[in-house]
């Protein structure tokens, strides 16, 4: 049972063992990575994150991401389409970051503003985040033969369009 007067740790331990082993592969290295990138950070992660048998390989399943003409680059923060490198700016970045790692799941405008503007989302407006998006979009659609990675959810948010055949959980 979920007791939410427990401290942050307790809970995450508790909801991390519900997750599948890809699921807690997948989150590890999220918050790992995130917390290597975030300079600021001067917390300690809680032990599920730092005992997790699954930590020591999901840096690197998770380091680069092919999908269809699509090379994602997480530490080197590179993105490609058919071999030409894109340049996308930082929210551009961590905005397909995002997407890619909860593929086949819409991500909500609140979702997405929280991730990528951090602590100024609440700041954040539908707008900027369709602006982000479509900015995002153009850069990826190097020539009307390449898909669309990001789809846009009238009225929810998005999602990344993947271009896999086969989307094995």
């Amino acid at each position: 049972m979920l007791d939410l007067s427990e401290s942050g740790g307790d809970i995450a331990e508790k909801l991390f063992v519900l997750l599948d082993e890809k699921q807690q592969k997948e989150l590890t290295s999220y918050v790992i990575t995130r917390n290597i990138q975030d300079c600021s950070f001067s917390g300690s992660l809680p032990d599920v994150f730092n005992n997790s048998p699954a930590q020591a390989d999901s840096i690197q399943t998770l380091t680069e991401i092919r999908d269809g003409d699509l090379y994602f680059c997480l530490e080197g923060r590179t993105v490609c389409i058919r071999d030409q490198e894109i340049d996308l700016t930082a929210k551009e970045f961590d905005a397909l970051h995002l997407l890619i790692i909860n593929r086949r799941r819409v991500l909500t405008f609140e979702t997405i503003a929280y991730h990528v503007w951090d602590e100024d989302y609440i700041d954040v407006t539908a707008q900027a985040i369709h602006n982000l998006m479509s900015r995002l979009r153009q850069k990826l659609q190097i020539s009307p033969d390449v898909p669309e990675y990001v789809t846009s959810v009238r009225g929810v948010g998005y999602k990344f369009n993947s271009q896999k055949v086969n989307n094995k959980k």
